[in-house]
């Protein structure tokens, strides 16, 4: 919940309060009204922030229980009204929200300045829609970084279980940048019984990042792992066109650090965009490095950045192309790599081989990374049936409003899942794409 939407909740509590300050008007049909707004309110709160419910979706539920439980609702006039309502939202919603794995098609189709789309089936490039296009990564390079990992496993340079303390992986962790999933992953590693003297191991560090997609690990492994060495690995794996990595966290600090303090929202933002991605990149990782010995504390920090601010960070993360993400995939699910390698980068991305056992009816491997923003969603996954035969999908949306991001979110599963059952479906969406 953003300062808005607690503003919002706040003024729905005062204004029903307000009928209060006369005498008159304090009957008890008005104190139970408003103790009903309370609890309501309240219980819109505690679905958010404790039981992750979307906020739109509470306040829509909240709206219904206070029409609910206003005793003027029952009157023939008013149920007709709110019946016709509800009826219509009803339809509404159905034809919004309904699991239709064409909308995802569509939207492909209806914007190729801002999608991508790569599928391989048995080594054999089927569609390669916008492919070699430069797209904003998010979490989708943590594959890249799982890797490196996995490489660097594999040549004893670190090792699987080496300790590492909560505390140093805390200084890149800035609270609501991510979702929860670091609180998620550090709740998980809790009922696990998996940390031991406030410490994990390195592999469930690794695994963080990959399944829940914990930012702080992210940054911590950039720094363990060596810049240079990742962005070599990327060339080694000919992946032509990725950008190289910088961290994530620490740049979501960089309008705060720049030198003029006096500029205006607009003015900071030009800058940003105008600022040489060396130097963003530079301030990205002396940033992290302040994070790392303590001149920055992350706990100190309030974030509650602007979304034209978080437009710009978005616009400016790693970016690389579909085709690059179908080659990595490739290596992975052909066993390229080395096999301590191989082993190890499986273990951390065929999660969901882990946590869905109907997975294991249609899949032998079955690999997959993510990567979002409020702007951004993506998805790259391997996958090989018990006949052998192998899928790698990329697909790469860019500049999505509230609504498209929604919609997506809501679909990406069918439609994957669709694209990867259904070979009819594959050459569906081949034909309509290269018609587009």
């Amino acid at each position: 919940m953003n300062i808005w939407a607690w503003i919002g909740l706040l003024g729905i509590v005062m204004f029903s309060l307000l009928s209060l300050l006369k005498k008159e008007n304090r009957t008890k049909e008005e104190i139970r009204k408003t103790i009903v707004t309370g609890l309501i309110v309240l219980g819109i709160i505690v679905a958010v922030l404790f039981f992750n419910v979307n906020y739109l979706f509470a306040l829509i539920a909240g709206f219904v229980a206070m029409i609910v439980f206003d005793k003027k609702t029952y009157t023939k006039k008013r149920i007709i009204i709110y019946g016709s309502f509800i009826l219509v939202v009803g339809i509404a919603s159905y034809f919004f929200f309904r699991d239709n794995p064409d909308y995802v098609l569509n939207h492909l189709k209806d914007y190729p300045q801002t999608t991508s789309l790569y599928v391989a089936e048995n080594g054999e490039e089927l569609i390669s829609y916008q492919s070699d296009i430069v797209r904003p990564l998010a979490s989708t390079v943590k594959m890249l970084i799982a890797v490196e990992y996995a490489m660097q496993i594999n040549a004893g340079i670190i090792t699987k279980d080496s300790p590492v303390s909560l505390d140093v992986l805390k200084r890149y962790y800035i609270k609501n940048t991510d979702g929860n999933a670091h609180e998620d992953w550090l709740k998980t590693m809790s009922s696990e019984g998996k940390i031991k003297n406030n410490e994990v191991t390195l592999h469930d560090v690794a695994k963080g990042m990959i399944t829940y997609s914990s930012n702080a690990n992210t940054d911590f492994l950039i720094d363990l792992l060596g810049i240079t060495n990742i962005n070599e690995r990327a060339k080694s794996l000919k992946l032509t066109k990725h950008e190289e990595v910088y961290p994530i966290v620490s740049a979501l600090l960089i309008p705060e650090h720049i030198e003029n303090e006096t500029l205006s929202e607009k003015q900071l933002i030009k800058k940003l965009r105008e600022m040489p991605i060396a130097t963003y990149r530079s301030k990205a990782e002396d940033l992290s490095e302040q994070m790392k010995v303590g001149t920055i504390k992350a706990e100190d920090i309030s974030f509650d950045m602007p979304m034209n601010l978080q437009k710009v960070w978005s616009d400016r993360l790693i970016g690389a192309s579909a085709n690059d993400y179908g080659k990595l995939l490739a290596v992975i699910s052909n066993d390229e790599l080395p096999e301590g390698a191989a082993v190890t980068i499986r273990d951390l991305l065929e999660w969901p081989m882990q946590y869905n056992e109907q997975n294991h009816e249609r899949f032998v491997h079955l690999g997959a990374k993510g990567g979002s923003t409020a702007f951004v969603l993506n998805d790259a996954i391997y996958a090989e049936d018990h006949h052998g035969n192998k899928i790698e999908m990329v697909i790469l949306t860019d500049d999505l409003n509230f609504w498209q991001g929604l919609l997506i979110r809501k679909n990406m599963n069918s439609f994957e899942s669709k694209l990867l059952r259904s070979k009819d479906y594959r050459l569906e969406i081949q034909k309509k794409l290269s018609e587009s």
